[in-house]
């Protein structure tokens, strides 16, 4: 491998974050004993200095393809830095204690490429499954609401008009009147727009909420209809559009309530 060695000076003396910094001693390659350095762990690039100030590096280890080992029969807390092959250099370091060695030797064998490489696969891996898990999440939950769907409708379904609980089920809140209710068939009232007088209650300030409507007596008698201006059949088809309305979202409220009521699931 060929190393521009201006290059990685001047990255040893950048302003990059260093992960890792700290004294340890570093047995020569010729000389046999161990010399106190002041080393520098950036990335896969682990520098040593002959001491702390220094603005350059003496030398520099590049951390790929090789393991990071406790060295034997040595004492102290010592470690080594083995490359394959048998005209590789291996590098033997020491550390003041026990946890200075061994904080040393995970940042190290944490900082090649080869490892980080490994890192994102089985980050995208656990990234996968997850996804795999939400999407299984939610198909079981749009089952869930199917069937809780189906369930109250079906018991719509299979209810009798007459029977009193047939109105809860479509949420619907009849009153007690003969007019209301006629031979088990529910009948909503609302006012004839053209009726002398609907258009009294329309002109002296619309329906009331909870008003009904009648749907059944639209067509019966033709009535005279008054000539009007847009404007006065635009107030009074908007007021009864509103009164309808409001009719509708209070039912709307009441079935949802029932389908997110928990007796039905």
């Amino acid at each position: 491998m060929k190393i521009n060695e201006k290059s990685l000076v001047k990255f040893a003396s950048s302003g990059a974050p260093a992960d890792k910094e700290g004294p340890l001693l570093k047995r020569g390659e010729l000389n046999k004993g161990f010399q106190k350095r002041w080393f520098v762990l950036k990335g896969n690039l682990f520098f040593y200095y002959e001491r702390r100030m220094d603005k350059e590096p003496i030398g520099v280890v590049v951390l790929e393809g090789c393991t990071i080992e406790l060295a034997e029969n040595t004492d102290g807390f010592t470690f080594q830095i083995v490359f394959p092959g048998s005209h590789s250099r291996t590098y033997t370091l020491a550390a003041d204690t026990q946890e200075e060695m061994e904080a040393w030797m995970k940042v190290l064998a944490c900082a090649s490429y080869d490892y980080m490489k490994l890192m994102v696969a089985d980050l995208q891996q656990q990234i996968e499954e997850m996804n795999s898990e939400t999407q299984q999440r939610l198909v079981e939950q749009a089952k869930r609401d199917s069937k809780m769907v189906h369930t109250h409708y079906q018991k719509i379904s299979f209810s009798d008009p007459g029977d009193s609980n047939f109105s809860d089920l479509l949420g619907l809140t009849l009153e007690e009147e003969p007019s209301n209710v006629t031979q088990g068939r529910i009948t909503n009232q609302r006012f004839n727009p053209f009726n002398s007088t609907a258009n009294n209650t329309l002109q002296s300030g619309g329906s009331k909420a909870g008003q009904k409507f009648d749907f059944t007596n639209d067509y019966d008698e033709p009535s005279e209809m008054s000539h009007k201006s847009f404007i006065d059949l635009h107030e009074e088809y908007g007021t009864q559009i509103q009164c309808l309305s409001e009719l509708w979202r209070t039912g709307a409220v009441i079935r949802n309530s029932l389908l997110l009521s928990p007796d039905i699931l």
